[in-house]
């Protein structure tokens, strides 16, 4: 406590600085909104909340006092670090609970049984064990894992609805009637074999999406859904374009980017429909095969891990905004990465002045006291950063600086 009011009582700010702490906060609101809307599933409104809340914070802080506004934006810049953390196990215990009943379902569909507990239990553990052995690493270690390369990682995971639009961009639209066998990209009006009733107003279709979501609402009351449970229901059915028709088997069919039929929500749950029906135009991609009786059929594409169908006009929406997104993509990893080197950034007070020091990859508790507590975790941290900017103090000889001097006689 000493420590830190004598580093607040010696700190010096000028209004050049304070606005150069203010303009960075302005970068460290994208995180904070990143953050708790991606990781905590919280609807921030407005949207622009953090980029007017955090300058404006530091300028009120330092009406008071230049140094109170420098300390502000320090915390600041720290509760990325802090607020991501505990964010990423939110997110991750929210995301292994969902993934969990989705295969559960899935499981339940394909007429297998549900994964035993001792399996979650045991991936569970598994995870945690992980998380405790990149944060033993020290704290470099674990900034680069946890903010550059698990992002860069999670964004490089495959699911069926990246992979339909990966082949997308690359497969071309093929003539139903001349469509080559194997993996192939059809287009066409959707045509019925057999009805089916859809689960919210009993409407004729050939298929349905059918959700259900939890619902949070916090203490301004906004609303946040997870996804509880999942149903896709889909009758076989042909897909006709100008050359011909192909029936599709529909075992493990994706609906992508279906526009809402209906919704609604009761008891804290809400209810999503969304339906494909008769003269629909969609674009399918999986492969194309015979059955038995060499009856060209169009099915799920096991090599690729692919069977997706999306009506035209949403993959012509995702091919018009997809640059846009991906150029945001870019933008926000560049500024994680920058947010990550100034966490690691070394800053010592030397004279009245901030020095930032170089970043050490060392790992910075490899002579440390063990680890028990919270408490102790922190001091390893500062420790390791007072050893690595303390500079060597040369020896003092009082012999060096003695001066002999003579009186003349008289």
């Amino acid at each position: 406590m000493n420590e830190f009011t004598q580093f607040y009582n010696n700190l010096e700010v000028d209004n050049g600085l304070l606005i150069m702490l203010m303009v960075m906060s302005v970068f460290v609101a994208i995180f904070h909104t990143v953050i708790f809307m991606g990781l905590y599933n919280i609807n921030l409104r407005p949207k622009w909340l953090f980029f007017v809340l955090n300058p404006l914070l530091i300028w009120l802080c330092s009406l008071y006092d230049s140094r109170l506004g420098a300390l502000f934006a320090l915390i600041l810049f720290l509760s990325v670090f802090v607020l991501g953390i505990i964010g990423m196990i939110v997110s991750a215990i929210r995301s292994g609970v969902e993934s969990s009943r989705e295969e559960d379902a899935r499981r339940k569909r394909s007429g297998k049984p549900a994964l035993p507990v001792w399996k979650k239990i045991l991936i569970t553990l598994s995870g945690l064990i992980f998380f405790g052995l990149v944060l033993s690493l020290g704290v470099p270690y674990f900034i680069i894992i946890f903010f550059i390369i698990l992002p860069f990682l999670t964004s490089l995971k495959s699911n069926n609805k990246k992979r339909f639009y990966k082949y997308q961009r690359t497969l071309p639209t093929a003539n139903i009637r001349s469509v080559a066998m194997g993996l192939a990209e059809i287009s066409g009006k959707v045509k019925m074999l057999e009805p089916l009733t859809s689960r919210i107003g009993t409407k004729k279709c050939i298929g349905y999406l059918y959700t259900i979501e939890d619902v949070r609402t916090d203490k301004d009351g906004d609303n946040s859904y997870s996804l509880e449970s999942s149903e896709t229901v889909c009758k076989p059915f042909y897909v006709q374009d100008n050359s011909g028709q192909i029936k599709v088997v529909t075992d493990d069919i994706e609906f992508i980017d279906f526009e809402i039929d209906e919704r609604y929500q009761s008891s804290m749950k809400r209810y999503t429909q969304y339906l494909l029906t008769e003269n629909m135009d969609v674009l399918l991609i999986g492969k194309a095969g015979l059955k038995e009786n060499n009856e060209p059929v169009f099915m799920k594409e096991e090599i690729k891990d692919v069977f997706g169908i999306s009506p035209v006009a949403s993959v012509e929406d995702y091919n018009t905004m997809r640059p846009i997104l991906q150029s945001a993509g870019y933008f926000v990893y560049f500024w994680v990465i920058l947010i990550a080197l100034i966490f690691l950034t070394p800053i010592n007070l030397r004279n009245h002045t901030l020095e930032f020091g170089k970043i050490d990859f060392d790992l910075p508790f490899k002579n440390s006291k063990p680890v028990k507590s919270v408490d102790d975790f922190y001091n390893n941290v500062y420790d390791s950063y007072e050893q690595r900017n303390t500079e060597p103090v040369e020896d003092y000889n009082e012999a060096d600086s003695l001066e002999i001097t003579t009186t003349p006689s008289e």
